[in-house]
């Protein structure tokens, strides 16, 4: 099905929020509405839209005497939601093993090809992207969709990590192993294997996310 095509709004919203994710608007950086808007070729008026709008979804906040700016990154929350997807998500890809058929397992080993070739490449920015579609297409075949549901809003919350194959691209090696692992796994409908590989995955990739983090914090001390 077709997307329908976006509005201005919806456009800038799009293109704010993403570079939030992806670091380009770093945390803390000042969001200066005039400013943006020569940057996106618009008026200031989607774009004050678009703040009001990250504001209340948690990813900018106003200051006194400061304006708008990139909400900053904080430790104990992350820590938090990683701890609460390393428990959830495994369980999640173990679920969806028997729901995804032949079809499915097409669908999951083209996108990882598909990374294999960005990782040959060098291109972490579409890497990120498929790396987010194979997980959003896998987890869509487990019949729990209430887990579905939960793990879905807190990866919502923790989208900046998405963006871990920007900052270390190495870890796109290791990752595509361990896609190919779970490939595999889904082949041979052994919900054991997935299990241990995402979790082996995900335990691997929030310890490297942490520790960028971390050593960010550390240098602006």
């Amino acid at each position: 099905m077709a997307r329908m095509p976006l509005t201005r709004s919806e456009w800038v919203y799009e293109q704010l929020k993403e570079a939030i994710l992806s670091g380009k608007l770093a945390p803390g950086e000042r969001l200066v509405v005039d400013h943006l808007a020569r940057e996106l070729g618009t008026s200031s008026i989607p774009v004050r839209e678009t703040l009001r709008r990250l504001e209340a979804e948690g990813w900018v906040e106003r200051t006194p005497f400061v304006g708008a700016r990139v909400a900053p990154i904080r430790l104990e929350e992350m820590e938090e939601l990683f701890t609460i997807r390393l428990a959830l998500e495994p369980l999640l890809a173990r679920t969806s093993v028997k729901g995804v058929g032949k079809d499915g397992v097409a669908q999951l080993e083209q996108l990882v090809k598909k990374m294999d070739e960005c990782a040959e490449q060098n291109d972490t920015t579409q890497y990120s992207q498929l790396n987010y579609e194979f997980h959003q297409l896998l987890y869509s075949f487990s019949p729990w969709k209430e887990l579905y549901r939960i793990v879905n809003t807190v990866w919502e919350k923790s989208a900046r990590s998405r963006w871990i194959f920007v900052q270390t691209p190495t870890s796109m090696v290791e990752s595509q192993k361990e896609h190919w692992m779970m490939i595999q796994a889904l082949k041979e409908q052994n919900e054991e294997e997935m299990e241990k590989w995402m979790y082996i995955q995900k335990k691997r990739a929030f310890h490297d996310y942490l520790s960028i983090v971390k050593q960010s914090l550390e240098k602006r001390e």
